[in-house]
């Protein structure tokens, strides 16, 4: 092997083909001993003490010792993502994400993971998932079983790997050593019921004299965790507490004699009017009977009291005063069923191989896999209802109010059911395919040069069922006067019924199968995302110099990405209640690419240099959609004497923007524009100092959009549509620039390793959407206002002052900045009691900054969600054929209290007139894992432990302050908690 530092890492010789142990994670001196790997970002064998560049290195051994078998689970637990959020199962199925409900990426530093680089043996992998944002690598795809060790490159690397290396590389390797074969049954079991695993595995190899094949299959089961599961997962309270105390302040509910659940209001019927005062009352049927008792009196106010007695029998006035607000139902019984983690079913068969021809060798990969996932849901729906005051108006008194829903007194009526026909699932198809030939070059005074030319084709086909209600079926009901019955519905055809969504057993989701078949459907979309690219490369020694051989690789790399998303019909006819109309995203791009990477050795065994190397490489890029770029990398080692290194580097990055940025067909939806215009109660804020006179100015100048506002404007009652869609033709690629500073001491003899690394990556021209929020926010604080071009990306109506629409497509923001510290330490010794392993990683983040235009950086660093410090400490103890592990990972405290303030003025709500405080901050959590494993003499493995031993809870919060599922954080931090506590245990053979 060349010695060239960084000489086309992106090939499989990079993926070493001896299989890394334990040992592969060592210090240097154990490293010696064994044999040094070779790791990510290098040619030479180092390992993560010894790399020029910064490596973490996780192995399958770690994530059997602490009971994971999912690979996005483990690789997500690393510092280098634990720090900020990730995309899990839980959370792409609660929000909406790139790669669609189930995916799970990896995002190295909370920059995103189209800024993360994965790799599959060394070479770019395609995405995978469905819906038109996929753009990265779903580690769905890859079992945990099948991978030998995970690499993660610290540092930016597109000069090396192309585009997207932005925050650095993840390299998944698989096990390429195997002479003979093994089966595995893996389970892990939570001590309360829900969120089990189950693992089976096999795999085979076998070695020949030219030659090598291995082959492996893997099923995988994840039983769904429910809400219901878990109690600090279901019933949201408001967990606000007595200024400065820790006493509980909330609600109480008196049937239950605990804090009120303030999840989902269900079986209610919201009335507005004039003769209301003004107000709008919630009318909530007894279903159990005893709302009376807690509601004793009727309310004093006439008129209301009026209202209350024309209420339909089994009716009551709710949150109109204290008691009342207490009995307001807020957790139907299908949010106990709503999926927190999905159920999935994942089969995968991998096999890969290499045949000698002479001085050649050809090789191939060829990787099948299929995930199943399905997330039960529920939701609200409502429609709108004249009453009888407007049938009096129209047909005169004594018309007998509306001759659907039989109420009478007030104007309009809302009713709000509930329904469990909210369900998801996705089947994705996922295939990629290798093949390549690589062999020995020697010419003239080119001895010993390596080449290798390969092809790689991947293929993701997703699709993606929903379950909707129809827009068109729920317009027929709200407004009307008179039967429908007889007409047909504008776009599904189907024929028009009456419903009373005011009926009882309607509000509570108990639908006659006539009312499901008329407001429900089922659609089916299709994903399709395809990547074919070949790479090539050639490489060796061109000379000796008086430190060591100078290196040269030269290479090409050749791809073409296509998607195709093509929705379900009822979202393609935009006739989805509450949800986004879509059309087709369809589109393609074309990347060329040449490279070339030098190793110069400057000094060796001179005073103050051992060993001094300088590593360069240079990429040029072009696409067919962004034009082209060049970005380059240097990279200097130093090892100052035994034991003391030092490690350098600089370099730019570059990233086109993904398919969907470029192609996204336009997406339609609604915001209350209250929740995003910024130009309301204009004089009221000036007057308290929560506006600033900008945006004062501003938002009632003539000169702005739709003629400005008053200052007393308070928001229109309507939804503003909200249009999303890429942005080909408008986008520019992303540049960054990553550099990184180290240290390494490795004392000779003492079985420490100890790294620090200091990072540092700053983008420019970010590629996002703002939000809605964010677009208006930027016009109206804009120093250019009212000519910025961002304040022609919204519409305010001139008679109405309501916004009637925000363009919100990507687009090109200032920069991201992202820097901390690395710390990573390993010992090594002996005990009476046998070998003794420690190690530890630590990420200190030390800045977090976006800046979405210049003069408006938001810096979320600390606060919930994003954890300044996160870290591990592992400890294993082998004795002959035993093993033991235990394990620590902690996240540091989250304070998000200032960006409450900054919002509400202070930490405090007023809740019945009562003056409580919020709570903002997520406390230092932990998990431990402890293990036991035993290998026999005839090749039986068992390992079992308990993960989460102490049955650690996710940290709560009120949920005024941030996301919470019940009261619990609900971030991918915290995944572990929401198993709790959890058995594991592992069986395998190998023969």
């Amino acid at each position: 092997m060349f010695s060239a530092v960084g000489l086309m890492v992106a090939l499989p010789a990079m993926a070493q083909q001896t299989p890394p142990t334990a040992e592969g994670e060592q210090g240097a001196e154990a490293a010696t001993e064994v044999g040094e790997i070779v790791v990510t970002g290098s040619r030479i064998p180092r390992n993560e003490f010894t790399s020029a560049s910064p490596v973490q290195v996780l192995t399958s051994e770690r994530a059997e010792q602490r009971g994971i078998s999912d690979t996005a689970q483990f690789l997500q637990s690393s510092t280098l993502a634990a720090g900020s959020p990730q995309v899990n199962s839980a959370i792409s199925s609660a929000f909406v994400t790139d790669g669609g409900p189930g995916a799970a990426t990896i995002s190295l530093r909370g920059l995103g993971a189209n800024r993360t680089l994965v790799l599959l043996n060394g070479r770019r992998a395609g995405p995978a998932g469905t819906r038109g944002g996929v753009s990265s690598f779903d580690l769905n795809v890859i079992p945990q079983s099948a991978i030998n060790r995970i690499d993660i490159l610290k540092d930016g690397a597109s000069s090396i790997y192309g585009s997207d290396a932005v925050a650095g590389v993840v390299n998944l390797i698989t096990d390429q050593n195997r002479d003979g074969g093994e089966m595995s049954a893996f389970a892990t079991v939570p001590f309360e019921s829900g969120g089990e695993q189950f693992n089976i595995s096999g795999s085979f190899g076998k070695k020949f004299d030219r030659g090598h094949v291995n082959f492996s299959a893997d099923y995988y089961r994840q039983e769904a965790l429910r809400a219901g599961d878990r109690d600090y997962l279901i019933c949201t309270n408001q967990y606000v507490f007595e200024p400065g105390t820790r006493n509980r302040a909330d609600r109480i509910d008196p049937r239950t004699g605990q804090p009120q659940c303030t999840d989902t209001p269900w079986g209610q019927v919201y009335v507005y009017g004039d003769d209301f005062s003004g107000r709008a009352g919630r009318f909530q049927f007894d279903y159990d009977g005893d709302l009376g008792q807690y509601i004793p009196t009727r309310p004093t106010d006439p008129a209301v009291s009026a209202q209350y007695a024309n209420a339909p029998a089994g009716f009551y006035l709710v949150n109109y005063d204290t008691p009342s607000r207490a009995v307001t139902n807020n957790l139907p019984d299908f949010a106990r069923e709503a999926s927190i983690i999905p159920e999935v079913d994942r089969y995968t068969a991998f096999i890969e191989g290499a045949y000698e021809l002479g001085s050649a060798e050809i090789y191939g990969e060829f990787l099948l896999n299929r995930r199943e996932s399905r997330t039960d849901g529920f939701r609200q729906f409502w429609n709108y209802t004249y009453t009888a005051d407007f049938f009096d108006y129209i047909y005169g008194p004594g018309s007998g109010g509306d001759p659907v829903t039989g109420f009478t007194g007030p104007n309009l009526l809302s009713a709000t059911p509930i329904t469990d026909h909210f369900d998801q699932s996705q089947r994705v198809d996922y295939m990629r395919g290798v093949a390549g030939i690589r062999g020995d070059l020697s010419v003239g005074p080119l001895k010993n040069w390596k080449w290798d030319v390969f092809v790689q084709y991947s293929r993701s086909d997703g699709d993606y069922t929903s379950d909707v209600i129809l827009q068109d079926a729920v317009d027929s009901t709200s407004f009307k006067t008179s039967s429908c019955v007889g007409s047909n519905l504008p776009i599904s055809g189907r024929p028009c019924i009456d419903v009373d969504f005011t009926d009882p057993d309607f509000l509570a989701g108990r639908l006659t199968d006539e009312e499901r078949a008329f407001l429900f459907d089922t659609e089916t979309g299709n994903t399709l995302y395809e990547q074919t690219y070949v790479e090539g490369f050639i490489g060796g020694d061109l000379m000796e110099l008086p430190a060591g051989p100078l290196g040269l690789a030269l290479g090409f790399h050749i791809r073409r990405d296509e998607i195709n998303d093509t929705p379900g019909a009822v979202t393609l006819a935009d006739n989805s209640w509450g949800l986004s109309g879509s059309g087709i995203t369809a589109g393609s791009d074309e990347t060329r690419e040449v490279y070339a990477e030098l190793a110069v050795p400057l000094l060796k065994n001179v005073p103050f240099a051992r060993e001094l190397d300088l590593s360069l490489s240079s990429r040029y890029t072009d696409t067919k959609t962004s034009g082209s770029a060049t970005t380059y990398k240097v990279g200097l080692n130093w090892e100052l004497m035994d034991g003391i290194r030092f490690r350098a580097s600089h370099g730019t990055s570059f990233r086109a923007p993904a398919l969907f940025e470029l192609y996204l067909a336009d997406q339609t939806s609604f915001l209350a524009q209250r929740s995003i215009d910024p130009c309301l109660n204009l004089d009221n804020r000036l007057a308290d100092g929560s506006v600033s006179q900008q945006v004062y100015n501003n938002c009632t100048s003539a000169a702005g959009p739709g003629g400005g506002v008053d200052g007393a404007y308070a928001g229109a009652p309507s939804s503003a549509t909200i249009v999303t869609g890429g942005g080909l033709g408008v986008l520019e690629p992303e540049t960054s620039k990553a550099t990184v500073l180290g240290v390494v001491l490795t004392p000779p003899n003492s079985g420490l390793s100890l790294a620090v690394d200091y990072f540092e990556i700053e983008i420019k021209d970010e590629v996002r959407n703002l939000g809605a929020a964010g677009i208006l926010n930027a016009c109206y604080t804009s120093d250019n206002f009212p000519t910025d071009p961002i304040c022609n990306q919204f519409d305010r109506d001139v008679n109405s002052s309501g916004i009637s629409e925000v363009r919100d497509s990507y687009l090109n923001v200032a920069e991201q900045t992202n820097r901390g510290l690395d710390f990573t330490v390993r010992y090594i010794t002996d005990t009476p009691w046998g070998e003794l392993t420690l190690d530890s990683q630590t990420t200190w983040t030390l800045e977090d900054r976006t800046a979405l235009f210049e003069d408006a950086p938001v810096n979320p660093l600390g606060r919930i969600g994003n954890p300044e410090l996160v870290g591990n400490i592992n400890a294993s103890l082998a004795h002959g054929p035993w093993t033991a592990f235990w394990g620590f990972d902690w996240i540091g405290n989250q304070d998000s209290r200032f960006d409450y303030i900054d919002d509400n003025g202070d930490l405090f709500e007023t809740i019945d007139g009562r003056r409580v405080e919020v709570k903002a901050v997520a406390e230092f959590t932990s998990f431990h894992s402890v293990s036991l494993s035993y290998d026999s003499d005839n090749g039986w493995r068992v390992s079992g432990g308990v993960s989460n031993v102490f049955d650690e809870l996710p940290p709560a919060a009120s949920s005024f302050a941030t996301t919470v599922q019940g009261n619990s954080v609900f971030g991918s931090q915290y995944t572990e908690a929401f198993y709790g506590r959890r058995g594991f245990l592992r069986v395998s053979k190998t023969f």
